[in-house]
């Protein structure tokens, strides 16, 4: 993790070493400072779920192109101070923005070639049950086959009697458009997430003698 840090932290570095002193040279400081601090935030996953690809890659090609923005701002002035002490710090400068922007490129692709990486969707994707409907069990886990799937399984019931047809018109209302699918149940999908993070939760719903069963799934889409 230290090395992580340290790369995002090495444009701002040389920036401040390389750049002569004038308006733009704090300027792109605070932007490559801005910059890190939101990689670091999306490597250490202190981002929201909803944001965090995409943070996370557009923090990096800001880190990669503010700083040649930056140094052909300041050129003009650039050029002829401290001569070789600076054409040291300016070759430093464009190879650490290179190596970020080549990172970042790499990545994006990545995500944009293998989908986003299937993740254990949250109770909280539901509306809150109304009185008289209780989750009497529930569980979640990963797993893999043609794709990898993430699954959270709730089983709802009710000491009144309430049966799926109950169940599936509480999440009709909450939002999930559910129509009948081929297992004899009911399905929805939504969309969550933005840009680079956008991807799909659907609800499955079955009937049981007592109640319900509720899955909440998510699939990448290698």
């Amino acid at each position: 993790m230290r090395i992580e840090m340290a790369i995002l932290a090495a444009p701002l570095a040389c920036w401040l070493f390389a750049a002569p002193k004038g308006r733009v040279r704090p300027v792109i400081a605070a932007v490559l400072a801005a910059a890190a601090l939101v990689a670091a935030a999306g490597v250490l996953n202190r981002l929201p779920q909803q944001v965090r690809w995409t943070g996370l890659v557009g923090a990096g090609c800001a880190l990669a192109v503010v700083p040649l923005v930056g140094l052909a701002l300041v050129w003009p002035v650039h050029r002829g101070e401290r001569g070789e002490r600076r054409g040291i710090a300016t070759a430093l400068l464009i190879g650490c923005t290179l190596l970020t922007g080549t990172a970042s490129w790499l990545f994006g692709s990545f995500l944009h070639d293998n989908g986003r990486p299937a993740e254990i969707p949250a109770a909280s994707e539901l509306a809150p049950w109304p009185a008289g409907l209780v989750i009497t069990s529930e569980r979640s886990g990963c797993g893999s086959g043609s794709a990898d799937f993430c699954e959270h399984d709730l089983v709802v019931g009710s000491a009144s009697g309430q049966n799926a047809g109950q169940v599936r018109g509480h999440l009709t209302a909450s939002g999930w458009p559910l129509a009948t699918d081929d297992r004899g149940g009911w399905s929805a999908c939504r969309t969550r997430g933005s840009l680079l993070d956008a991807h799909q939760v659907c609800v499955f719903v079955a009937g049981t003698d007592s109640g319900a069963t509720v899955t909440l799934g998510t699939t990448d889409t290698w």
